[in-house]
C-alpha cells in the first residue's frame, strides 16, 4: 500500500470517531501494527492518535518518526508542541529549536517555541520569538494574546493594547481579551472605549467578574461614584468571599499611577471597609 492509502485509512478512522470513539480506537489498534516504519506514516499516525485523544500514543508515534528520520522537522514540531503543553519545557525547547533549524521562517514552529519560552518565564526570548512568528505570517489569536500579556508585564502598554486589538480582529468573541483591552484603556485614559470593551466582554460572558469590577472602576473614574458603588455591590453578590475583588484591588496602585486620580485611594478604602463588614 502507498503512503496515501495508509493516510486515507487513518482519516477514515478519525472521521468515524465522531460517531463512535470506542469503535474508532479499536480500528486503530488493528491498523497501527500493520503500518510501515517510515517517518511520514508514523507522523500521520501521531496526528490520528491526537484526534482520538490518545496523547501518549501520539508522543510515541512522533518519537518513532524522529528515530526514523531525525532531519524531518514535522514530527519534532508536533512532539515539541505536545511536550510544551505537558510542561516538559526543556525537551520541548530542544525539539522546537531543531525543527526551526530546518525551517527558520515557519510561523507555527516559531509560535510553539514562543509559547514554550512564555511558559518557562523567559520573557525576552518569548517576545522576540512570537514577534518573529507574526513577521512570518502568523494570524493565531493566541500568539497576539500572549504578546499582549508579555508587553503588559514589560510595561509596554501601547504595544499590549495593539496586540489585544489584533486578537479582537481575529477572534471578536474572545471575552477575556475584551476585558484586558478595557483595563488597558482605563490605564491609558480612554474611559469611553474602556466601557465599550467591558460591556462587550459581559455580553459574551455575563459572569466575567473581573470585567464587572473594571466596569465599576471605569464608572468611578468617570465621576459617577454612586453608580460605581452600586456596580461594585452587584458584582460582589456573585463573588464568593470577595476572591476576585481582592485581586482587583491589587490593580489600584497602578491605576492611580497612570490616571493621576486621587479618588482611587478613597474608593479602595470604601471597598476595604465593605469587605470587613461582610466578614462580620
Amino acid at each position: 500500500m502507498s503512503v496515501t492509502s495508509y493516510q486515507t485509512e487513518l482519516d477514515q478512522i478519525v472521521a468515524a470517531a465522531a460517531e463512535d470513539l470506542k469503535a474508532a480506537r479499536r480500528a486503530m489498534r488493528r491498523l497501527a501494527p500493520t503500518l510501515p516504519e517510515t517517518a511520514v506514516v508514523q507522523t500521520a499516525l501521531g496526528m490520528a492518535y491526537l484526534a482520538l485523544d490518545q496523547p501518549r500514543d501520539a508522543m510515541r508515534a512522533f518519537k518513532r518518526a524522529i528515530e526514523l528520520d531525525p532531519k524531518d522537522p514535522v514530527p519534532r514540531y508536533r512532539l515539541g508542541a505536545m511536550q510544551s503543553d505537558a510542561g516538559l519545557l526543556p525537551q520541548a525547547e530542544a525539539n522546537l529549536k531543531q525543527a526551526l533549524a530546518a525551517e527558520p521562517d515557519n510561523h507555527e514552529y516559531l509560535a510553539a517555541l514562543g509559547f514554550t519560552y512564555y511558559r518557562a518565564n523567559k520573557t525576552e526570548p518569548a517576545i522576540e520569538t512570537l514577534e518573529k512568528a507574526v513577521a512570518a505570517g502568523s494570524e493565531d489569536p493566541e500568539v497576539f494574546a500572549s504578546l499582549g500579556y508579555l508587553y503588559y508585564f514589560a510595561d509596554r502598554l501601547q504595544d499590549s493594547h495593539r496586540a489585544f486589538s489584533r486578537v479582537i480582529e481575529l477572534d471578536p468573541e474572545y471575552a477575556e481579551v475584551h476585558n484586558n483591552r478595557g483595563y488597558l484603556n482605563i490605564l491609558l485614559g480612554d474611559l469611553e472605549q474602556a466601557q465599550a470593551d467591558l460591556a462587550r466582554c459581559l455580553e459574551l460572558d455575563e459572569d466575567y467578574l473581573r470585567a464587572r469590577y473594571n466596569q465599576a472602576l471605569a464608572t468611578w473614574l468617570q465621576g459617577e461614584h454612586d453608580e460605581a458603588l452600586k456596580l461594585y455591590e452587584q458584582a460582589r453578590r456573585k463573588d464568593k468571599a470577595d476572591a476576585e475583588l481582592k485581586q482587583h484591588l491589587e490593580d489600584f496602585d497602578q491605576v492611580q499611577e497612570h490616571t493621576g486620580d486621587a479618588t482611587v485611594a478613597d474608593l479602595k478604602i470604601k471597598l476595604a471597609v465593605a469587605q470587613k463588614v461582610r466578614r462580620h
